[in-house]
């Protein structure tokens, strides 16, 4: 996924300049059957949380990278249990937000727990249409090489 090299190679960035410490989180799966090198057989052992977390400027951040080719996010693509994991994170005093990368665009933009939910209050669609993400969210640009540098979009 594009989207998430992207974000590990600028986790990576962050780790190797001391400026935060971000790590991937792996799905906790117990392999049943190795069927080749590259190919196994698994069982997921629990549902998984968002897909990074991690510490910058003694704060506490988790956050999940989508991917879409539409111009509008539909929160369908975060499972409710992530959704509200990021809630409980926000309200214990950390950081969260979901990074998009929007393939007909190209365009990465960083959309807070409270756009969401600030969406999520004034409107029955469950999709966040792009002139709000483009209104209210953070774009973010990608440098060189290949980094999408997220973190002066999250408020601290």
């Amino acid at each position: 996924m594009y989207a998430e090299e992207l974000v590990n190679r600028t986790n990576s960035y962050y780790y190797e300049h001391d400026i935060a410490l971000i790590e991937k989180r792996y799905i906790p799966i117990k392999i049943i059957k190795t069927l080749n090198e590259n190919t196994i057989i698994g069982k997921l052992l629990a549902k998984s949380y968002v897909d990074y977390c991690g510490i910058y400027k003694g704060k506490h951040i988790e956050f999940e990278v989508k991917q879409t080719n539409n111009n509008n996010f539909d929160l369908s693509l975060i499972k409710q249990h992530q959704l509200k994991h990021l809630i409980n994170n926000k309200r214990h005093g950390g950081v969260a937000f979901i990074i998009v990368y929007f393939n007909s665009l190209e365009q990465f933009y960083l959309i807070s727990i409270d756009n969401i939910l600030e969406w999520k209050e004034n409107n029955k669609s469950n999709t966040i249409k792009h002139e709000f993400i483009k209104d209210k969210c953070q774009l973010i640009e990608i440098s060189f090489p290949g980094i999408i540098d997220y973190l002066p979009f999250i408020g601290l």
